[in-house]
């Protein structure tokens, strides 16, 4: 017994000390300043990729667009009210540091502050087309397609990334992220989506 009870009162110290041990979360935001610079960095290779391989003679600056100036807590407040919802700590984030950015992986683009609303074009043909192809709230794993937000979209309306609200309405950490064009592709939060879009331009193209 007194064995055991040991072992008991190691093993709740071990994780205590592995609990204390974790990294603590990015509250200040840089996570953001690595993934703008590597999506830089990406899109800069497959703009020098393409104008060496036929692209000499066009314009194709838009691929190497960079991110609007940060957003300001009133911007941010003021897209939330419009809405109705309280976004995720590590949106506001990236709003903090980059508030749209044109063309920031192919031809999608991440809306500003401004473009952030319930009321847009863009809103009204990703739910026609989302009823054109059957997909319900359901699919999204949500309430209801009212819970979405539209946070970006590409130059001819048929891709579209989308998030969510907190809970509630209250503060959290992360929220989900959805990449739609016909076929959903859902991503735990937007730093994992940003993640991935570095890894999809690093296949793109190779280098020369």
């Amino acid at each position: 017994m007194r064995l055991f009870r040991t072992t008991v009162i190691l093993m709740a110290m071990l994780a205590a000390a592995t609990a204390c041990s974790r990294p603590p979360a990015d509250d200040s935001g840089d996570w953001c300043t690595d993934a703008i610079a590597a999506l830089t960095g990406e899109r800069q290779r497959w703009y020098d990729y393409d104008k060496s391989h036929g692209g000499e003679n066009e314009d194709l600056t838009w691929m190497i667009a960079r991110p609007n100036p940060p957003a300001t807590a009133q911007d941010i407040d003021g897209a939330e009210q419009r809405l109705g919802k309280r976004f995720d700590r590590q949106f506001r984030q990236w709003l903090e540091h980059a508030n749209g950015w044109p063309f920031f992986f192919g031809t999608i683009s991440l809306f500003s502050t401004d473009q952030l609303t319930k009321e847009s074009r863009e809103r009204s043909t990703l739910l026609r087309l989302l009823g054109e192809v059957d997909k319900s709230a359901a699919d999204f794993g949500v309430r209801s397609l009212d819970d979405l937000i539209l946070i970006g979209t590409d130059d001819t309306t048929r891709a579209f990334v989308l998030t969510v609200g907190c809970e509630g309405n209250s503060d959290c950490d992360s929220a989900p992220v959805w990449e739609t064009e016909g076929e959903i592709r859902r991503f735990d939060n937007l730093r994992d989506y940003l993640t991935s879009t570095v890894e999809e331009l690093k296949t793109l193209k190779q280098s020369p």
